[in-house]
């Protein structure tokens, strides 16, 4: 269960430079998040179900689109000019 929270706690890189950056995210820093959200999530996934390399990038993938809908959602995608 803790690994799980870490996860949780480490994985809405997107979502919180939205949170605290608003409009004013720069392409930089939003590449950035996202490169670290896939990082984060398709490690914590390997370690903590055993899954391949395949799998574990997979999951990360889905997790770090999930949490680029909703950072977009709150605006951090504003660099993008959607």
């Amino acid at each position: 269960m803790k690994h799980a929270l870490l996860v949780v706690a480490l994985s809405g890189c997107v979502t919180a430079a939205g949170v605290v950056k608003h409009q004013d995210v720069s392409l930089p820093l939003l590449i950035g998040a996202v490169a670290a959200d896939v990082v984060v999530t398709s490690f914590a996934a390997s370690q903590i179900q055993d899954y391949s390399y395949a799998g574990s990038l997979a999951t990360g993938l889905a997790l770090s689109a999930v949490d680029v809908a909703a950072g977009c959602l709150i605006g951090a995608c504003s660099a993008l000019r959607l």
